[in-house]
This record gives C-alpha cells, structure tokens and sequence, in this order.
C-alpha cells in the first residue's frame, strides 16, 4: 500500500511516499508503527504516551480521516492509500 507524507513530516523524513506491505487483519495502527520504525524521526510528529495517535497529527484513509472510521484499529487493504499530514497552523 501507498503511504504519502506531507509538509513537515516529508521534510524530516526525506521522502515523498513509501510502500508498506499490508496483509489480512493490517490496521492503520500497524501501518503507522511500520512508518515510524523505518523513520524515527517521525515518531514525535505521530505518536504520544502509550501509543496513541499525536493530537494534531491528520491520518486519511482514501480520504477520510481516521478519527471518523475505527481511529488506530481502522484495517487497510492492499490498494487502500494513507495521507498522513502534520498539525496545521493557519493564522
């Protein structure tokens, strides 16, 4: 499955998108500890105590976000593609 970053998060990372390979009973959960593994930098921007998601942090299924299916325990399919963005700031 594709996963693509955006804003900050692209930068520190050093990339635009990464595949992650996604079997039966894979939740967004999954795929967001594989990211983070792979990238560490990221860890702060996605994850806070206990591994919940980040407050700010954006996670979109297909476009939706997360927090409007099952959050974390969201499960993905092979051709499901994840947006992740950072806080927003606007002004």
């Amino acid at each position: 499955m594709q996963v693509k970053l955006y804003a900050s998060l692209r930068q520190a990372a050093g990339i635009k998108m990464m595949d992650v390979e996604v079997h039966d009973g894979t939740t967004i959960r999954d795929v967001l500890v594989e990211v983070t593994r792979r990238y560490p930098v990221l860890v702060k921007f996605v994850w806070k105590e206990q591994g919940e998601l980040a407050e700010f942090v954006h996670v979109f299924v297909n476009g939706e976000n997360i927090r409007h299916l099952a959050s974390l325990d969201t499960p993905l399919k092979a051709e499901d593609h994840v947006d992740i963005f950072p806080p927003l700031v606007g002004g």
